[in-house]
């Protein structure tokens, strides 16, 4: 499962780079050049602090859904990687519909998130971002599992950079179990990073 969702999150971003970043043998407009990305990078460059606002189910009889949030920091690395600092894997397995991998899934602990961003607006600053599969071991039926989690690469997944607040939302996708295909996801789940 991780070599499919590496290789799709790959494909992905080649293509989106294909057809996004500026040819400077290519006359027309269709994307920023490298020096319109790297004056992005510079506007939003360092440590943000804010909040991870995720939806969790209030009850598992009705399915209710309500709103949750966690406090995260964040550094924009480079002028294409974004890191997440220390998120709880709670927040990520929120949506889970099986108990035993739910509890396992919180009981993981903390991982980092990874994003590949690409800006194609310069005022304000916007961009698609491309978060790379959480991967996290997990200790559930008497054994340890690997579980990756993945995130949806669409124009629902975005960032934007406006009076010196960074907002992100994010689309997590499917939750998988050792190599299996199976999601236990039954729907795609939004996410929203947003600075205070």
């Amino acid at each position: 499962m991780k070599k499919i969702l590496s290789l799709i999150m790959g494909l992905a971003v080649m293509a989106t780079l294909n057809s996004c970043l500026k040819d400077d043998d290519n006359n027309n407009n269709d994307g920023l050049s490298q020096e319109q990305i790297h004056s992005c990078y510079l506007q939003m460059a360092g440590e943000h602090t804010g909040k991870l606002i995720y939806q969790k189910y209030e009850d598992y009889t009705n399915l209710n859904l309500i709103n949750d949030s966690i406090d995260v920091s964040w550094t924009v690395d480079s002028d294409s990687i974004i890191t997440v600092h220390n998120v709880p894997t709670s927040a990520l397995g929120a949506q889970v519909q099986s108990n035993v991998l739910k509890t396992a899934i919180e009981e993981a602990g903390k991982v980092d998130m990874r994003i590949f961003y690409l800006p194609y607006n310069t005022s304000p600053v916007s961009f698609m971002v491309y978060p790379y599969p959480v991967e996290a071991n997990v200790f559930m039926s008497n054994a340890t599992h690997a579980v990756t989690i993945g995130f949806a690469t669409s124009s629902y997944s975005w960032g934007s950079f406006e009076n010196s607040k960074m907002r992100m939302q994010l689309v997590l996708y499917g939750v998988y179990l050792d190599d299996s295909t199976y999601s236990y996801l039954t729907s795609q789940v939004p996410m929203v990073i947003e600075e205070i």
